[in-house]
């Protein structure tokens, strides 16, 4: 009995600690942004450094709770090696990406890393094997991540080979009509014995070198036709199978690097206008569109049915306030599919409402300092690739986060670095090492100039 008080008090405890690590955290950030404007090396080390401080101890603490609350004594050992392999983890991350990255921002990889820190702990939490699965897959995006560097060297134009990645993209976001099966509603999915992937995760990736190498010289709207149709092409076989967020994400990439290539706000505006058309016919046409979108407008009329996976995530947001349940205090089983679409709202209900608002503003980090590397790039290619990569990280954290508040309808995507995905979490990380790469190659192109 009294060892089981000390366990409460350490949990309703802890929600404080975690609000604390992520308030610190996110003012190291900012503080780091005002030294490096100031170009105080010392002072931005430390607060990078202060920034790592802070991952590691919400690693620690998170497992430490995870471990004094499971009452299974193998359980305890499986959970105390995962805690070991995850911080062996974080500190080779960081480790590597300094050498091999040099001159990247060290912001976004420790953004990156406190989001995937978050998601494991909460995986643990949800489903141990999912969260050895997800440690798994951050080292295999981490692997190819650490090859991007020596792929670029080896290959200096990629922009060369435009109709290559086109055409492997087609044969990649067909592949389901041939080999796929259902999941949660959509036609999306590819099995290979008991692996699973998205095959639109990977198109993702091949999609924006494709526009990239595409926009790269414009010169009048001709030039916009063949990838807008192409665009056009992949955003409605992803509506046919079922996959609305991929949908969005795909149409929503487009138009952000047409408009940074072109400048133009009438083909932006033309192009959200063309959308809403697109959406009114497609809610007419595709009754899975009918249903997530009455789900969105009155969830609360089948909250045992259509609604009750926003219904639940509600439940979830708004049950416990600005703190929390406090980690394994709360029910984030009893949401369907939260290790991925619902990752968020698990999280709003055990680590609180402040701390959820502290992983958007980490997110917008990422988002604001990946800007500020492709406006700083003066190589087209690259600085239409670096809007492409940070556009699909933006746009894909709105829609789940958007969808799971019920501020948009439900597109069934994941949050990136901490919803449990294979093929999602891989292509993340990869598209992070990208951008890193377009700062590496920023950095060292100015030093050359000096």
């Amino acid at each position: 009995m009294f060892k089981e008080s000390i366990i409460d008090i350490l949990i309703l405890a802890s929600r404080y600690a975690f609000v604390l690590f992520i308030f610190i955290f996110l003012w190291s950030g900012y503080r780091a942004v005002f030294f490096e404007k100031e170009k105080d090396i010392g002072e931005f080390t430390d607060k990078i450094y202060g920034q790592r401080t802070m991952i590691i101890l919400t690693h620690v603490l998170g497992f430490v709770i995870l471990m004094m609350t499971s009452k299974d004594a193998e359980q305890i050992k499986e959970i105390m090696k995962l805690s070991a392999f995850g911080l062996l983890f974080i500190i080779l991350f960081m480790i590597f990406t300094s050498l091999i990255y040099k001159k990247s921002d060290p912001i976004i990889w420790n953004s990156m890393l406190f989001l995937m820190v978050v998601g494991l702990i909460m995986l643990e939490r949800i489903d141990h094997n999912l969260a050895q699965k997800q440690i798994i897959w951050f080292l295999a995006g981490s692997f190819l991540m650490i090859l991007i560097p020596l792929v670029f060297k080896i290959i200096p134009r990629f922009e060369a080979f435009k109709y290559v990645y086109l055409i492997i993209g087609w044969i990649f976001i067909i592949s389901p009509f041939i080999l796929g099966k259902e999941r949660y509603g959509a036609y999306n999915w590819i099995y290979i014995g008991d692996f699973a992937f998205q095959p639109s995760e990977i198109v993702k990736f091949l999609f924006i070198f494709y526009l990239a190498s595409a926009l790269r010289v414009y010169d009048s709207l001709k030039d916009l036709i063949l990838p807008t149709l192409m665009a056009g092409g992949y955003v409605l076989v992803l509506v046919l199978q079922r996959d609305l967020g991929g949908a969005l994400i795909f149409f929503l990439t487009f138009l952000i690097m047409v408009y940074v290539r072109t400048s133009s706000s009438l083909l932006f505006f033309a192009g959200l206008g063309g959308a809403s058309l697109a959406s009114m016919l497609a809610y007419k046409l595709f009754s899975h569109v009918r249903v997530r979108v009455q789900a969105w407008l009155n969830p609360w009329r089948e909250i045992d049915t259509k609604g009750y996976q926003i219904t639940q995530s509600l439940f979830a947001i708004g049950t416990w306030g600005w703190l929390g349940s406090g980690l394994t205090a709360g029910y984030p089983k009893h949401i369907p599919v939260v290790e991925s679409d619902f990752i968020f709202s698990a999280i709003c209900e055990e680590f609180g409402n402040l701390f959820s608002i502290g992983i958007i503003l980490i997110f917008l980090f990422i988002i604001l300092r990946g800007t500020m590397i492709t406006l700083n790039c003066n190589r087209i290619f690259y600085s239409l690739l670096g809007m492409g990569a940070i556009s699909l990280i933006a746009i894909q954290t709105f829609l789940i986060i958007g969808g799971v508040i019920k501020l948009i309808p439900l597109t069934g995507v994941t949050l990136p670095f901490v919803s449990y995905g294979g093929s999602s979490v891989v292509v993340s990380i990869m598209i992070m090492g990208i951008l890193q790469w377009i700062q590496s190659f920023n950095e060292t192109r100015e030093e050359v100039a000096e």
